[in-house]
């Protein structure tokens, strides 16, 4: 089976890389694409797995400039783009970190619709898939910061981490801004997306996409080396650090 990965993060990459294989032996994934021009140019038969959003652009511009006849499954860390992925040939929506389990039931279903006559998802069934994603997931995905006289927004998706200093919650940007927040770390952690987020002690909440390095250290415990860095060593104590591989591998 051919399969092309559209994909702008080199770890949600390595992740399908291993799990495929161990799923279906014959996958051979043909190619790895990060930008929507790229795409564009690359559609041949087999099936895609597209992140929605990419390093130039957002995924559906790729389906307005050209026609997709090959399955899709999308793979994103939210879930408000489900309904319009399912009108554009998608046959699942896999919530990041991707399971192993949803990877598998993905790929069944293309191999049901793959010998039938049917390549679009029944009616129903994005009924009951939109449901589920809608009721699962529903994570702050913006915030409109106090700043002097103004409101800045910015994005959850460019916080790198979000750190307690001098008893205030401060978020800093993969640009090396700093804002400070209303909200309290704990507040924050329920409201970001654990998918995306992780609470790595009381002082921490780090981006999965901001951990470049992961070392052992003393008594057990993980020291998270993150870009950008921050002042302060980021560590996991012994008794999470079971449960943060975990998180990491998905």
């Amino acid at each position: 089976m051919n399969i092309a990965i559209i994909e702008d993060e080199e770890r949600a990459v390595h992740q399908l890389k291993s799990l495929l294989p161990e799923i279906i032996p014959a996958a051979n994934v043909v190619a790895v694409m990060d930008t929507v021009e790229d795409s564009v140019s690359w559609m041949r038969q087999g099936i895609i797995f597209l992140d929605i959003h990419l390093a130039d652009g957002a995924c559906f511009s790729i389906f307005e400039q050209c026609k997709v006849d090959v399955p899709v499954i999308f793979t994103t860390a939210y879930d408000q783009y489900a309904i319009k992925a399912f009108e554009v040939n998608s046959i699942d929506y896999l919530l990041k970190p991707v399971r192993k389990e949803r990877l598998q039931q993905a790929l069944d279903k293309f191999q049901r619709l793959n010998t039938s006559s049917q390549r679009a998802v029944p009616k129903q069934q994005l009924q009951l898939i939109t449901r589920e994603i809608t009721k699962a997931t529903s994570y702050k995905r913006h915030f409109l910061i106090p700043y002097k006289d103004r409101l800045i927004p910015v994005s959850a998706d460019d916080f790198a981490f979000f750190e307690i200093k001098g008893g205030v919650v401060r978020g800093i940007t993969f640009d090396k801004k700093y804002w400070l927040l209303e909200e309290n770390l704990d507040e924050l952690t329920d409201e970001l997306c654990p998918g995306a987020f992780y609470r790595a002690n009381r002082q921490f909440l780090v981006s999965r996409r901001a951990i470049k390095e992961i070392e052992y250290y003393f008594n057990g415990r993980f020291c998270l080396h993150l870009s950008p860095n921050p002042e302060e060593p980021v560590l996991v104590s012994k008794a999470k650090a079971g449960k943060f591989k975990e998180w990491m591998v998905g």
